[in-house]
């Protein structure tokens, strides 16, 4: 009778305890994303941005029925832009769950079809250009780590303001920055900027590449501004 020896065999229990599971688990994670992943192709129509005017999503126009809703973090929109002018043909994977964040300032906002009335949105996971043949993976686009820019003055024309959908002020436009506001800030400065046509401000710059704000001006975080001649620290 034939005994294999007992350190063989030991060694096999092993292998086969290690990476059974490991294998049986790749599968299954296989199996979950291409039951969870929903792929449109379409046309892109316009970009999509939030409140402070910071580009976090897209309108696609699918080859068969109504317009889509694509969001998709803001440090990503420089990747995403480039990968997908409007116009373009694109392919994207999405969470198929409509769960794309609050959207209260669209480029287009109403959908562009008289017969939809409610337009879906989702979240992306991957976005293919169908004509170069490129794609871009959120997953490759990590958040930014935190950090302050240079700490920046300036002076110029004050040439407009932002506000939420309640009308709270949330960001002031200069010919040269976007000025965002934290709300004791807006409540602090609101009744002083009445008859106010230029503003002196200091503060920080947004250091990142990825954000791509409509307005085309850099962002700031203020730490002071100076209006009708008083100053204020915020």
């Amino acid at each position: 009778m034939f005994f294999q020896p007992r350190p063989l065999i030991n060694t096999y229990r092993k292998f086969v305890s290690f990476f059974l599971p490991c294998f049986l688990l790749l599968i299954m994670l296989g199996e979950a994303e291409a039951q969870t992943v929903t792929s449109v192709s379409g046309r892109v129509l316009d970009y999509l941005y939030n409140q402070i005017g910071d580009y976090n999503g897209l309108r696609l126009k699918p080859s068969k029925g109504g317009e889509v809703d694509v969001f998709f973090p803001p440090h990503t929109a420089a990747r995403i832009r480039r990968q997908a002018a409007i116009g373009q043909q694109v392919k994207v994977d999405l969470d198929p769950s409509p769960n794309g964040p609050p959207h209260p300032g669209p480029v287009l906002a109403k959908p562009t079809r008289k017969n939809q009335s409610v337009i879906p949105a989702f979240r992306l996971i991957r976005l293919q250009n169908q004509r170069l043949k490129t794609t871009l993976s959120i997953s490759d686009l990590p958040s930014p780590l935190p950090q302050s820019g240079p700490l920046v003055q300036s002076e110029g024309p004050l040439v407009g303001q932002i506000h939420d959908e309640q009308g709270r002020l949330i960001a002031l436009l200069t010919n040269k920055y976007l000025i965002e506001l934290k709300p004791h800030q807006s409540e602090q400065i609101s009744a002083l900027l009445v008859g106010a046509q230029r503003l002196r401000v200091t503060g920080f710059e947004r250091m990142s590449d990825g954000f791509v704000n409509r307005t085309g001006r850099p962002l700031l975080h203020p730490t002071s501004l100076t209006i009708h001649g008083q100053t204020f620290a915020l």
